[in-house]
């Protein structure tokens, strides 16, 4: 949903794009900054982990599997790359260049996975299915709009903090925070300037928000106002 409203409080009166929908992947999902955000991610069998890398300065970042999972994958910044766990178990990732980083997928069985792995045939039939998504997910993640994603940085926010925390952007920048608090429930991000009604984001939604003017703009949970964020918008 698009919701084209304008703004107040600014030296001129734009039009701003305030947009809120559903996260285009999975929300179990993996930021690479100069660190991994999540570091620790849990998860059942059959759910999907996406990785996105935003490192500044914008550079390629190779992602690992540890457990060789996958074949080391080069994310270009802004891209992403998805693999679905259908084993439990303990999952170390790294980055190829600084192998001393390192994050965490922890899977846990559901009781229908443990029946599914008594069939033999069934098993192979989880392989396939692994196989499958991981091609279809590298292929997706190669066709993701450039434009798109040059312009957009990503906040997320968990149960006590927004990580980033403070997210330097030029005027006509997008940012978009997605709601990754644990346990799963809804957060309401609030915008101390007032450029917007405060938002409600449910588990793996998301909230984004183009800046046409540049300063310095701050940001809260309802439910915890002291855990802030912060967004500087400059000229260009």
């Amino acid at each position: 949903m698009t919701i084209l409203f304008m703004s107040t409080g600014m030296a001129a009166a734009k039009e701003t794009k305030l947009v809120v929908k559903s996260a285009d992947t999975s929300a179990n999902m993996v930021v690479i900054y100069s660190t991994f955000a999540p570091e620790t991610i849990e998860i059942n069998t059959g759910e999907e982990v996406t990785w996105f890398n935003f490192k500044k300065p914008k550079t390629p970042m190779v992602l690992v599997s540890e457990d060789g999972l996958w074949e080391e994958t080069t994310l270009y910044y802004g891209k992403a790359f998805s693999y679905t766990f259908e084993e439990p178990g303990t999952y170390v990732f790294t980055l190829k260049d600084n192998p001393e980083i390192k994050g965490t997928v922890m899977v846990y069985a559901s009781e229908l996975q443990e029946k599914d792995l008594e069939t033999p045939s069934k098993i192979a039939t989880a392989e396939t299915t692994r196989a499958t998504a991981e091609a279809s997910s590298a292929s997706n993640s190669g066709k993701n709009n450039k434009e798109n994603v040059q312009n957009e940085e990503k906040m997320l926010i968990y149960s006590t903090m927004f990580s980033p925390e403070t997210i330097e952007i030029e005027k006509g920048d997008t940012i978009t925070w997605i709601n990754l608090k644990r346990p799963k429930g809804p957060s309401v991000l609030v915008s101390n300037n007032g450029l917007w009604e405060d938002a409600t984001l449910y588990y793996g939604k998301t909230f984004s928000y183009t800046f046409e003017e540049a300063g310095t703009y701050t940001f809260s949970l309802e439910a915890m106002p002291e855990t802030k964020s912060t967004v500087i918008v400059r000229k260009k």
